[in-house]
Parts: structure tokens; sequence; C-alpha cells
């Protein structure tokens, strides 16, 4: 099978999950307010001790650690909409190494709609790396983005000016050191 319908299967596949999972909350939420209500009521009319009550809230409470972690979706407009810096990034890249293509960020829905952001299998939906730590769409070696016309929101809005991560001086091009683990990527590796 294609690698890239394996792909498309899958983000179509986790979609509908996250999207019968965000209807499972509603209806969890709706069965919170009708149990409080009852509590509620029950205590009013004396048929609930102060211990029943103390014994629910330790359920509760228990139930509340056992939640597994979420799918996780950052909502925008139309990100094509998102208004870009006036960065002059080429010029830049030598200085940043393009740190910012390391960040990890939230994807949304126009992005899963469209299809050609990836994002991480096991941490769904953020913006898929590479073991090197930079996003998957960077160009090895030219540090350019291989999706750049369909870029995420976050990419375009991104400003990097006044990012410690990324400059100590941005007027003055000092960049911050590296991040541990952070390398710039080498012409040949990975994708390049």
């Amino acid at each position: 099978m294609d690698p890239d319908e394996v792909y498309r299967s899958l983000a179509a596949a986790l979609r509908r999950a996250n999207d019968a999972t965000a209807k499972n909350e509603r209806d969890i939420a709706g069965l919170h307010a009708l149990v409080d209500q009852l509590v509620y009521l029950l205590s009013r009319r004396g048929e609930l001790a102060p211990g029943h009550k103390k014994a629910l809230e330790r359920i509760r409470e228990q139930a509340a650690r056992d939640v597994r972690p979420k799918v996780r979706l950052r909502m925008y407009v139309d990100k094509y909409q998102v208004p870009g810096g006036d960065i002059d990034c080429e010029a830049r890249l030598p200085l940043c190494h393009g740190r910012c293509c390391a960040f990890s960020f939230e994807l949304t829905t126009q992005d899963l709609d469209e299809g050609k952001v990836r994002w991480e299998v096991l941490e769904p939906y953020l913006i898929r790396h590479e073991p090197d730590g930079y996003c998957t769409h960077i160009e090895r070696g030219s540090l350019g983005c291989s999706i750049y016309h369909d870029r995420p929101a976050a990419c375009r809005g991104f400003d990097c000016r006044g990012d410690a991560r990324v400059w100590i001086d941005f007027e003055n091009r000092i960049p911050a050191p590296m991040p541990d683990g952070l390398v710039r990527p080498r012409p040949g590796s990975l994708l390049g």
C-alpha cells in the first residue's frame, strides 16, 4: 500500500475518532450535570449522608486521574488570511538555523482537511518532527519549507523578533544559543 494512502487513511480514521471523542465529552458533561443535580436533590431530601457525598467525590477524583491525553487541534480562521510577519527569514537562516521549524504546535482542522501537512501519529495533531528535531517539511540543507504555500497558520503568523528561543537581540542579529539536541540539518540528511 502506498505510504501516502496509508497516511491519509490513518488521518481520516483519527479525525473520525476525534469527532466521536468530542461528542462523548459533550455527553459526559451532560451526565456530570445530571448526577450533580441528583446528588444535590438527594442531599436536600436527607437521602444522602455527608459520608456518601465524600465517597462520590473520591470516585470522581479517581476518574479524573484516569483520563487519557486528548487529541489536540488549534482553532483558527482561514489560515490563508493569517497575516504574516515582515521578517526576511531567508537572510537570517544562516544565523538562526530555522529553529522555529523545531517548535511544536497544534494543527487546525483546515490543515487536516487539506491533507498536506504531516502530524505526529502518536500525538495527533501536533506538527510532525523528524529525529533531528526539525519539522518533517523542512528541506534539509536549504532550510526551505516543502509545503510553504500550504504551511499551517502557526507558521504563517509566527514572529520571532521577541522570541528568546530564537534571538538574544533581533535587531543586532545575535541568535540565542542552539537548544540541546538541535543541530542545523546537513544537506542529504533525512529528507535532503
